[in-house]
């Protein structure tokens, strides 16, 4: 397959479309960023005998869905480890991740199934700071490794920490784990912050029959970066690149900018990991994509070639044969709520 970056947007209206990947940069005007965990496919360890006959992704910024259909290709059964590794999650000052759900290791309600039946998998999950791991000293003082869990669970864990006792707050501390010196509360009272990684990953064994297919999926709430979008970032050059944007969603993002009252969009960034099929064998048979941006009002803008407009707000993109040489980098802009 030839690829090329090409765009097409969408917009209310007019339709206007773009596409791209998932890596974490600043726009000028993200002073209200949040970080997202770029995730993708699922990773099996290397088998020259099982290949992906199609994969079915749909992506919007509230749910990822994917359908694959494996099939074993040789004579004999196939047991091999499945893993989908969350990226590492910064637990502390750059790590401002807003979750949909509240199972603190959980964090993106990651469900899968395999010919229908759900299956339960194993999770490891562990924090390390500077490259050492520090899981145990966490646990020691029932400090949740992910510090979420909703609103409430993730005050309770400050409060933790800030209840601890002196000798506890020591040994945290030549960890390099939490300090209480960087910030200060009510009467000059220190409070506690973090500073470690949390690496999670959930597993399973699966059995692939020889001669046939299985069909595995999974699905999960995505943690993409919400930022505030002015007309710097449709002028920078970065942007436009990462994102191809296109003439015509140019003029319509200016429409939208002209519309509100400060000047603003509401941004998100959702980032996919495309490019994990390097252990199954041969090419994706058959590749689907559907980009949906949930709402007619909305604009959405990303890198690829012949990905068409399907409905109100998705768009779709067909490859057979398909090996994917980037990962998506898709950018969604709503209009900003005005307060009355």
């Amino acid at each position: 397959m030839k690829t090329s970056r090409t765009a097409v947007s969408a917009a209310t209206g007019a339709v206007l479309l773009a596409f791209a990947s998932l890596l974490v940069f600043a726009p000028a005007a993200a002073n209200d960023s949040s970080a997202s965990l770029d995730v993708g496919g699922l990773k099996l360890t290397y088998n020259p005998n099982v290949s992906v006959e199609s994969e079915d992704l749909y992506l919007s910024r509230d749910e990822v869905r994917v359908t694959y259909h494996f099939r074993n290709r040789s004579d004999h059964d196939i047991s091999t480890l499945v893993a989908f590794p969350l990226p590492t999650m910064e637990i502390g000052e750059e790590g401002n991740y807003i979750f949909a759900g509240n199972d603190p290791v959980n964090v993106m309600d990651f469900l899968v199934t395999v010919d229908g039946k759900t299956v339960e998998p194993s999770v490891e999950l562990r924090a390390t700071r500077f490259g050492v791991d520090v899981t145990d000293v966490l646990k020691r003082y029932n400090i949740p490794l992910t510090m979420a869990g909703g609103d409430e669970a993730s005050a309770a864990a400050y409060d933790r920490l800030n209840a601890l006792p002196e000798d506890a707050r020591r040994e945290l501390e030549r960890y390099g784990v939490v300090d209480w010196e960087t910030a200060t509360g009510a009467e000059d009272k220190p409070l506690a912050t973090t500073h470690w990684e949390t690496h999670i990953a959930f597993y399973w064994f699966q059995t692939f029959p020889a001669g046939r297919s299985i069909e595995v999926t999974h699905r999960y709430h995505p943690v993409p970066r919400h930022f505030f979008f002015g007309k710097e970032d449709l002028a920078s050059p970065e942007m436009r690149k990462t994102y191809c944007f296109d003439s015509d969603f140019v003029r319509s993002a200016q429409a939208k900018l002209a519309q509100s009252s400060q000047d603003i969009l509401k941004g998100y960034e959702l980032k996919y990991v495309l490019t994990t099929a390097e252990n199954w064998l041969g090419p994706i048979g058959k590749f689907k994509l559907t980009v949906d941006k949930t709402t007619p009002d909305a604009l959405v803008s990303l890198c690829a070639q012949g990905i068409k407009k399907a409905g109100p707000t998705t768009f779709v993109l067909a490859e057979d044969d398909y090996t994917p040489s980037e990962d998506l980098s898709v950018l969604f802009l709503e209009p900003l709520k005005e307060e009355n």
